[in-house]
């Protein structure tokens, strides 16, 4: 038994959970033959169950019960410390609760220069700001951000109080950049909004400002009122505008619609609005109030819970000093958690690695919806059921909504952060899953995000996946559990275990390949001529090649991987719950079989996809009438075979661990791995070799490649972390993982810091000729692992 199992098998102990000794890896026990007959026997069990109640097609929306957080926010004291927070990812600056049918509150603003130029803000769009980053933020208690617009500067920042009192107070600096596009004043619109069908608003004017008082069944009574700071209280114009029955995702339009010439106390003419608080009714479900102050100003905007009485109101000093003791808090458990310091990070890397994981942690979202799905079992879509999703997003510019491969990188760095928050993210997620075992791997719910969508992506087929990589961050914190924590979540890990176990069940049933242990992702289009190299969204990598001809006959070595990773992870969560998990490690053992995966997947220097493909394709340009486009020629007739394409697909067998340490496959592709003529860089991994005639062709005349040439920090973060597991282990490849983690690392973190530097984003990702950030920004979905990379924290 190794180490780390033996130090795991003590913390079971400690825990009374009693459990057979976990074989090691490649072990020849007589009874892995006896394990893989039970193993395949539940999986055809599973099979045929499956096939039984798939005949219900109204499964496909019927959730599966019990869920494990049923009420997200009135369970208990950490639930209730987050039940408001920065959860609109998708905005510059907006608060809400993680209730359904929330209070809502945003800002947004414009300069005032001579005429409109159109400089509206307000949705976080990818090009209008310089920058705009969460710099710190813990995720629970507070959070700063820099939005960095043209010559002057917007610093958001809020500071909640304690759990019982659930107050909170945000502040807006307007700050000059000293350019000569600095404004003299700028306006700033701060809006309150609800949808809620019991809410009761209403607007009064109360000493130096304004409030909106209300009451809901869940919040009972509160207020949010605005007070300028007393350093700078020269309001140059205010006014108000209610709506009734505005829809809360039309928000902008609402504002924009209503702006007009008004003049100013000063006697000049700017752009605002011209409301009246008397016009404002109690059945308005909207209050907008703008105000314009001149640059370096600040206000406030203080929520009180007025069921609870209390002595004070966070703002203004006391404001001051909560903040300082914040930031205080967070960089000391920064330092703790990462030991950046320690490490020989600078000041500026570590402020870097700290806007990483803020805008991450900042960007978790509350969304509530329905998701639209459908399946080869239906002939229409229908509406999934009713359902809430805390998690983090990829990126609050671009993709402000939950992406289930996405999150399990995401709850990777969050869970060193805070395990709480990353149960109760896993839970949200795993809690839509259907009754089959299936969770949509998009989650769009709710006018707000519904409106961030292209219509093609908004449904959600039920008879496709998407890798698990929630199995990440569950093998991570289970590794490093102490028993005192295993105790403390020992309920929700439990309740995990069955829906995880369901969602095995599920992809070992429907994603299985025609060969034994072999699986094939689903979902890519058989008879397109549009596309060089059909896609493969559901794996994804989306535009990754593949077999150049989509059959029922190939089988991909990247999801053979995840779905052992997922048995692996299965086999500990079991033991650590108390439950027999001998199906799992039969599971577990057989997929990670070194000579069946060769067999099934090796080509003599590298592992591959298997399929029908041929290696002679391009696209031509064709007339079509009066029109041209470009169709798929098929240059040499396919075969089946091997796909002989150079990228990420080859590595999984080594990111996911599955290889033994001393195999002649690892040190073959340890060896391959600095090929600079293949997947190496100096800015990190690329994800199809540079000698590949797949790298950086366009799929279609319009669709750039993706996948393809750039390089992803997720992978690379896989690659790091596996050359850091097998340089400790003792074996004939330590030396050559030792060096290859080192210089890897090093290549990565320098190239996003510079990059960061540079531009002012953290990207989806990287040229690999050049380095330079590309894509979306910010990005700061899994590009955050660069935090977990600079901590050595895997």
């Amino acid at each position: 038994m190794t180490e780390k199992n033996s130090l795991r098998q003590r913390k079971k102990e400690k825990v009374n959970a009693k459990v057979p000794a976990k074989q090691t890896k490649g072990s020849k026990d007589s009874s892995l033959n006896k394990y893989a007959a039970v193993s395949l026997t539940l999986m055809i069990c599973f099979g045929v169950a499956y096939k039984f109640l798939g005949d219900h097609d109204n499964l496909v929306a019927r959730p599966y019960l019990p869920f494990i957080y049923p009420d997200c926010c009135t369970a208990n004291e950490d639930q209730l410390t987050r039940l408001w927070g920065s959860y609109r990812p998708q905005v510059y600056f907006g608060m809400r609760t993680r209730l359904p049918e929330s209070i809502i509150f945003g800002l947004m603003w414009m300069p005032m220069r001579n005429e409109f130029t159109g400089e509206f803000r307000h949705t976080a769009e990818q090009n209008e700001l310089k920058s705009f980053m969460w710099t710190k933020h813990d995720g629970t208690n507070f959070g700063m951000q820099v939005l960095k617009d043209n010559g002057y500067d917007l610093e958001t920042s809020f500071v909640k109080t304690n759990y019982a009192l659930q107050d909170w107070t945000a502040r807006i600096k307007v700050m000059s950049t000293g350019s000569r596009q600095t404004p003299k004043v700028v306006s700033l619109f701060w809006y309150v909004g609800v949808e809620h069908s019991q809410s009761n608003l209403r607007l009064s004017a109360i000493d130096n400002g304004y409030a909106v008082q209300g009451e809901t069944p869940e919040l009972g009574k509160f207020q949010f009122s605005y007070k300028t700071r007393a350093e700078n209280p020269d309001v140059r114009y205010s006014s108000v505008l209610c709506g009734r029955n505005v829809p809360l995702h039309h928000l902008s339009d609402f504002v924009k619609q209503n702006l007009k010439p008004v003049t100013s106390r000063f006697g000049y003419t700017l752009v605002g609005l011209d409301g009246d608080i008397g016009a404002c009714s109690e059945s308005s479900n909207v209050f907008v109030l703008q105000l314009v102050v001149p640059i370096n100003s600040a206000i406030e905007v203080v929520y009180e819970n007025l069921n609870i009485r209390r002595s004070q109101t966070l703002e203004g000093s006391l404001y001051d000093e909560a903040l300082s003791k914040h930031i205080q808090a967070f960089d000391e458990k920064f330092e703790k958690k990462f030991q950046l310091h320690n490490k020989g990070f600078t000041d500026k890397r570590a402020d870097f690695a700290k806007a990483a994981f803020s805008n991450l942690i900042g960007g978790i979202g509350y969304f509530h919806g329905k998701s639209i799905v459908t399946s080869s079992k239906r002939e229409k879509p229908v509406y999934y059921f009713p359902a809430s999703l805390y998690t983090a997003v990829p990126s609050r510019s671009f993709f402000p909504r939950g992406f289930l491969w996405d999150e399990g990188f995401h709850q990777l760095v969050i869970s060193k952060w805070d395990k709480t928050i990353s149960f109760e993210v896993i839970g949200h997620w795993l809690n839509l899953m259907n009754a089959d075992g299936w969770i949509p791997r998009e989650q769009i719910l709710g006018n707000e995000a519904l409106m961030r969508v292209p219509q093609e992506f908004v449904v959600q087929n039920a008879d496709f996946a998407n890798p698990p990589t929630m199995f990440l961050p569950i093998e991570s914190m289970l590794n490093s559990m102490e028993p005192d924590d295993i105790l403390e979540h020992h309920s929700t890990l439990k309740k995990m275990y069955h829906r995880l176990s369901l969602w095995f069940s599920w992809y070992n049933t429907t994603q299985l390949g025609q060969e034994h242990t072999t699986y094939r992702w689903r979902g890519r289009n058989e008879t397109t001529d549009h596309e060089l190299n059909p896609k493969t969204l559901t794996s994804g990598l989306d535009d990754y090649p593949r077999a150049s001809h989509p059959s029922k006959e190939e089988y991909h070595v990247d999801l053979r991987c995840w779905v052992a990773l997922a048995a692996r992870s299965l086999t500990t969560l079991g033991e650590v719950v108390g439950v027999p998990v001998d199906a799992f490690r039969a599971t577990a053992s057989m997929l990670s079989d070194n000579k069946m995966l060769s067999k099934l997947h090796w080509t003599g220097s590298y592992f591959a996809d298997y399929g029908l493909h041929s290696d002679n394709v391009g696209l031509r340009t064709m007339r079509f009438g009066d029109s041209v486009t470009k169709r798929r020629v098929v240059k040499k007739l396919p075969k089946l075979q091997f796909v002989p394409v150079q990228g990420y697909i080859n590595l999984f067998p080594f990111l996911l661990n599955i290889l033994e340490h001393d195999s002649k496959e690892l040190g073959i592709i340890l060896n391959n791995l600095k090929n600079t003529s293949n997947l190496w860089s100096n800015f990190g991994l690329c994800s199809v070799g540079k000698s590949d005639s797949y790298y950086l062709k366009y799929n279609t005349e319009h669709d750039a490649p993706y996948w393809r040439g750039p390089i992803w920090i997720n992978i690379n973060y896989l690659a790091i972390r596996s050359l850091y597991y097998y340089s400790n282990i003792p074996g004939p490849y330590r030396d050559i993982s030792r060096t290859l983690y080192s210089e890897l690392r090093s290549n990565v973190i320098t190239n996003m810091y510079t990059e960061y530097m540079r531009t002012g984003y953290i990207w989806e990702q990287y040229n690999c000729d050049t380095g330079k950030g590309q894509s979306v920004h910010p990005f700061t979905g899994w590009s955050s692992l660069v935090t977990l990379i600079m901590g050595e924290l895997y």
